[in-house]
């Protein structure tokens, strides 16, 4: 089954995908509502998911999650990058597999079928993006408590989540690019990772409130600020740290120096 709420794109993968050997098209829907109905009496063994456009980012995930509400049928989703950091979130929502705007169509069809069978592949940053993630998770269900990271820190951590090289957080934050690096390898020696692919993995996994990513911002001062594990859903705190959100809009103030 395809789902898709562009009509050209969702003609065009029907007509492809019905004429490939060995499938068969069992339907279309412009969106996960109208694709609920038909999954109840149709058999599917995948779905494919398309995730560009009006259904990119969260949207795209607020659908995959609402099809894993109702079906248990393997999900394919179409137009997603291949950062790890967006793999793992989409993995988080159920994904059985993902296909990027730069893959063929012979790719889409490869991951259909591997999602069949229960495989999933990826390139390397995305799967130590997704063990990182597993080991955060592991690290909650311990009970260990999430790093105090100072303000810069947290800057840096929220523009690494947001894709941007070492470089350019160095102009971003107007530093100097090896302080960037010994902030970078602080992160990681806190959080516990071997890379910068896990890092937002590890972040999800403490419940860490990040400050939005600065389109260009002074330098602030390196006061630590604690960051507490927040329990999954329920808002409260597992160590004896103060509230992150609070305490991050209460002391972030301007420094005179870097």
């Amino acid at each position: 089954m395809v789902i898709s709420p562009v009509r050209i794109y969702l003609q065009g993968l029907a007509q492809l995908l019905d004429g490939e050997d060995g499938l068969q098209l069992v339907g279309t829907a412009p969106d996960v509502g109208a694709a609920q109905s038909l999954l109840a009496g149709a058999d599917v063994d995948v779905i494919l998911l398309d995730t560009t456009g009006d259904m990119a980012g969260e949207a795209g995930l607020d659908a995959l999650y609402r099809l894993g509400e109702s079906t248990a049928v393997p999900c394919v989703v179409l137009g997603i990058s291949d950062r790890a950091a967006d793999v793992v979130a989409y993995a988080e929502a159920g994904i059985a597999g993902y296909v990027t705007n730069e893959n063929s169509f012979t790719d889409l069809v490869d991951t259909l079928r591997s999602a069949t069978r229960g495989e999933f592949s990826c390139q390397a940053g995305v799967a130590a993006g997704l063990v990182g993630r597993l080991a955060a998770l592991a690290r909650v269900h311990r009970g260990v408590r999430a790093p105090k990271l100072t303000s810069r820190e947290l800057q840096i951590v929220a523009l690494i989540e947001s894709g941007h090289a070492n470089k350019e957080i160095a102009r971003l934050l107007h530093i100097q690019l090896t302080t960037v690096k010994n902030h970078v390898h602080n992160v990681l020696e806190k959080l516990g990772v071997g890379s910068r692919n896990e890092v937002a993995a590890a972040v999800r996994g403490f419940r860490m409130t990040l400050p939005a990513p600065p389109l260009s911002a002074p330098p602030l001062s390196a006061t630590a600020l604690p960051v507490a594990a927040v329990g999954a859903g329920t808002g409260s705190r597992t160590g004896p740290y103060p509230d992150p959100v609070d305490s991050f809009a209460r002391e972030r103030v301007p420094a005179q120096s870097p």
